[in-house]
């Protein structure tokens, strides 16, 4: 039975992001606690990671689990989403806020 994960896309992906955030590896190993030469072996699928050392990483580069292990991104929620889980009165109550806001811009400072 072969691996679930491919070792070489985690990396990769850990790789990417480092390289997003700007973080030299030495840096970023610092920063997770590990040693260069073994965040180089996970860059370079080599080396699998930890659940702590994969919890590191993920809150360092902002970034969920799903991502650096399969590369799913998470669903971003859209305004729309987030209105349809409020209830009646939570809707209504930011309505009001909403409006009081705009309300607000109208008058002259």
């Amino acid at each position: 039975m072969g691996d679930i994960l491919d070792k070489q896309d985690v990396g990769q992906r850990i790789r990417q992001l480092r390289h997003m955030y700007d973080y030299t590896q030495a840096e970023f190993a610092e920063l997770i606690d590990i040693s260069i030469n073994f965040l180089s072996e996970i860059e370079n699928g080599k080396k699998g990671l930890s659940q702590d050392t994969l919890a590191k990483i993920c809150r360092q580069l902002n970034t969920s689990a799903d991502y650096v292990l399969f590369g799913i991104k998470q669903k971003q929620s859209s305004l729309i989403d987030l209105a349809n889980a409020l209830t009646i009165e939570e809707l209504e109550t930011t309505i009001r806020y909403l409006e009081s806001l705009i309300e607000m811009k109208k008058i002259p400072v």
